[in-house]
């Protein structure tokens, strides 16, 4: 008896009839259980006399055995409460009703197992942790045995059912929110139902509420479980998709914007028909579809997690779109209304006072909304809470240096690049200053790269006459080289600027030469540029700034002038082949350079290399060679003839190790513009011609000089 006392749960233990022998005794006690539980949990709802709806719900239903027979938690609607029901439905009985519909119905109210108001608040979740734990009272949605009604859908934009009438159905049970004071205080939400009231705007809170009907009577408790008694008949809550899909005239143009992201899996049901479970595209956007809410696996997070969406009337989305030269939603890029639709939804349940004391949006961004002018009405679905707003969330990247180009669609293959490259986040920080340039669509096009929708991939043109996907580590090497971390308000004048990628590019009078454009004999002229007050500068380019197409090895094997340089390294095993696995091209790499940025070097001509031959400077052996060929690179430097840095720099040639690491020999390098002098170890000077200076490679530079680097 101490255990049934103690803990409600071994209520199936006293149930029926039980023979039980105490003892030596030879006869059977007959147990029944005592008479303070009173009656059934159905004997309890008859003797009350105003239940008989939701007992004949129950039978219509085919729940009525069950119920005899098991231990439940009921959650019960008067009559009262079901005649405002039927009356707003145009119903006038439970007999108007389907099996199918009171089913679905009914089991909105029926909780397996006899929970105690306590138990119902403190749920364990499949033991994640007692009571006492940090996550207190938070696992409020309950699980029901009823699912959502089937609809028809015409998609409108899917590439193989657009135009087709679709049959709508899911098997995903509904969770119902039982919203407690104590869970109000434990997620930091207001106790006196302020919260609950603003957003349950024509429901009353009596402290414990099962969706938007408040519970009259809590915890009766019956032989067979538990009863709480409802001030109202709950609406079969809908999926916030489903919601938006019905109320066209508010919310038209937000349901539009994310119809493109839907998609559609077959199945078959209990009744051997074909339908289908709408799903959105997860990778993009939130599936708003799922009744389980933004956890899909069905543990204790679908339990604690439901949407909240910010919901701007097709009004304000109209004056938005003509305030910023839009026609409609499908002017934007796709990468754009991911960006507006993320900013209008969050992973978690959003109360007044939290919005009031600041809650942060999907991107991380401050949810600026004044709640008393803002929203317009309220709603609570079974996955989400939506709130109506009366203007546009604009996300705050649009407000940073690439904002312009999020409403051009001329320029989505740019925004796809920084999104699939995961440099959102850079371009859009508060904390530091970036330069960002960027081109259309068909300037990348004809360059050989595009975006490939049906693949969702960013592609590069081979020489096999072929679009292949990037590789990451390219990619990434290749979207950096449009950002610089540094506002540079202008242009107009002659330099040498680092970009992200760790390359360089130079600029004169407006024009930009990378690598890639040095090599392809062409350069990057600057449109028109816009200053952003928040973080930094935007140019808008008439060609792509473009990387170099070969490796550092490449170009020093190429360069004419180079050969002899170029082929003492090949003889010292410093230089390595391998074959693209995507272009299948032979690629020169040098094996020292591998992974390491900010470098240069002094490469001597074939002239000086023959001058260095005659006087015994070159040296025979690998090992020589090896230091030979260091002694003419600086490590952790990219230096220019551009005047602007001077000083001692360590070679890539280590003679000895110190007390405090690596000893490697120096270059003294004095600069000035166009006028480079390095003086080697051995005293001698060597001028650095400025028109053979300046070769901009991966990762640093390269100058031609007139005459091999000495030791002492």
């Amino acid at each position: 008896m101490i255990n049934f006392l103690t803990n409600l749960r071994a209520l199936p233990l006293l149930t029926g009839i039980f023979l039980l022998g105490y003892g030596c005794s030879e006869t059977p006690q007959i147990y029944t259980h005592p008479e303070w539980l009173g009656g059934t949990n159905i004997e309890t709802l008859e003797k009350e006399g105003d239940c008989n709806i939701f007992l004949e719900l129950m039978e219509k239903a085919d729940y009525k055995e069950p119920i005899e027979k098991q231990l439940f938690t009921l959650f019960v609607p008067r009559d009262s409460a079901f005649e405002v029901y039927f009356n707003a439905k145009g119903v006038e009985s439970v007999d108007d009703l389907s099996e199918e519909e009171a089913f679905r119905l009914f089991t909105m109210y029926v909780l397996p197992n006899p929970l105690s108001r306590y138990q119902l608040i403190y749920e364990y979740a499949w033991d994640l942790e007692s009571p006492d734990g940090e996550y207190g009272a938070l696992f409020f949605r309950k699980k029901t045995r009823s699912k959502m009604p089937s609809y028809k859908e015409t998609p409108l934009y899917h590439p193989i059912y657009a135009g087709e009438e679709l049959t709508i159905q899911t098997d995903k049970s509904i969770y119902i929110p039982f919203f407690t004071t104590d869970y109000m205080e434990d997620y930091f939400a207001t106790s006196d139902g302020s919260d609950y009231e603003f957003l349950c705007r024509d429901s009353d809170w009596s402290g414990t509420q099962w969706h938007d009907a408040m519970v009259t009577d809590a915890e009766v408790r019956t032989a067979t479980g538990f009863i709480y008694f409802l001030d109202r008949v709950v609406e079969q809550p809908l999926t916030v998709d489903k919601y938006l899909r019905d109320n066209p005239d508010k919310y038209s143009v937000f349901y539009g914007m994310i119809q493109p992201f839907a998609g559609y899996a077959q199945w078959v049901n209990d009744n051997d028909e074909l339908v289908y479970e709408k799903r959105y595209n997860t990778k993009k956007i939130y599936d708003i579809a799922n009744p389980m809410g933004p956890s899909t696996w069905g543990g204790p997070h679908t339990m604690r997690e439901m949407f909240t969406l910010f919901m701007p009337s097709n009004e304000a989305w109209l004056e938005y779109f003509d305030r910023n030269g839009i026609e409609d939603f499908e002017n934007l890029s796709e990468i754009s209304r991911i960006y507006l639709i993320q900013s209008h939804i969050i992973r978690q349940l959003a109360f007044k006072s939290k919005l009031d004391r600041g809650m942060g949006s999907t991107f991380g961004d401050i949810i600026d909304i004044d709640t008393e002018n803002d929203i317009s009405d309220s709603y609570l679905c079974n996955n989400a809470a939506v709130y109506d707003l009366n203007r546009v969330l604009e996300p705050f990247i649009f407000k940073t240096v690439t904002g312009p180009v999020f409403l051009d669609e001329d320029y989505s293959t740019f925004l796809l690049s920084l999104y699939l490259a995961d440099k959102m986040n850079m371009v859009s920080s508060r904390d530091f200053d970036v330069t960002v340039f960027t081109v259309t669509n068909q300037q990348f096009q004809d360059i050989g790269i595009r975006y490939n929708d049906a693949d969702d991939e960013m592609q590069f043109y081979t020489n096999q006459e072929k679009w292949v996907e990037f590789d990451d580590d390219d990619f990434e090497r290749f979207v950096d080289g449009f950002i610089v971390k540094d506002k540079l308000t202008d242009l107009s004048g002659e330099g040498f600027v680092e970009l992200v990628s760790g390359e360089y590019f130079y600029f004169n009078d407006d024009r930009l030469y990378g690598a890639g454009n040095i090599e392809d004999g062409d350069y990057a002229a600057i449109t028109s540029r816009l200053e952003n007050e928040v973080n930094g500068m935007l140019y808008y380019l008439e060609t792509p700034l473009k990387a170099s197409h070969y490796t550092t090895a490449q170009r020093l094997m190429n360069d004419p002038d180079l050969s002899d340089f170029f082929n003492l390294m090949k003889s010292a095993s410093m230089v390595s082949v391998y074959e693209d696995p995507l272009t299948f091209d032979e690629i020169h790499r040098f094996v020292f350079l591998q992974g390491k940025n900010d470098w240069t070097i002094f490469a001597p001509t074939n002239d000086a290399m023959a001058e260095a031959r005659d006087k015994g400077l070159i040296p025979s052996n690998q090992g020589e060679i090896q230091a030979f060929i260091y002694n003419h690179i600086i490590q952790k430097n990219v230096l220019f003839d551009d005047g602007e840095v001077s000083g001692v720099f360590n070679t890539n040639y280590q003679v000895d190790i110190g007390e405090e690491g690596p000893i490697f020999t120096q270059l003294q390098v004095n600069n000035s513009s166009h006028n480079m002098v390095i003086t080697d170890p051995s005293g001698q000077e060597i001028i650095v011609p400025h028109t053979t200076a300046n070769n901009l490679v991966r990762g640093g530079v390269y100058h031609k000089i007139p005459s091999v680097i000495k030791l002492p």
